[in-house]
């Protein structure tokens, strides 16, 4: 689900296959009322979420989000310095 075969995280696979994705990048052009509709479902599932899930799984969720930004942010800083080297 998570893995591919090698056992390698297949995140970029499941977004570029992602319904929201293929959306907002059909135009090749990403509008601001794109981001605010990709981050208004997002709030709406984390909604959900809360009204489903225990504490306990809710934590791990919040856990999961926040050490996914985390590599997200890093990975781009990473880039970023690597372009002004």
């Amino acid at each position: 689900m998570f893995f591919n075969e090698e056992g390698i995280l297949n995140i970029d696979e499941m977004v570029v296959n992602n319904a929201s994705f293929k959306t907002i990048m059909e135009d090749g052009v990403i509008t601001e009322e794109e981001i605010k509709a990709q981050s208004d479902k997002v709030v709406a599932m984390l909604h959900d979420m809360e009204a489903k899930y225990s504490e306990e799984q809710l934590a791990e969720i919040k856990n999961l989000l926040v050490e996914t930004s985390v590599l997200y942010a890093v990975y781009n800083f990473h880039s970023i310095q690597n372009i002004n080297k």
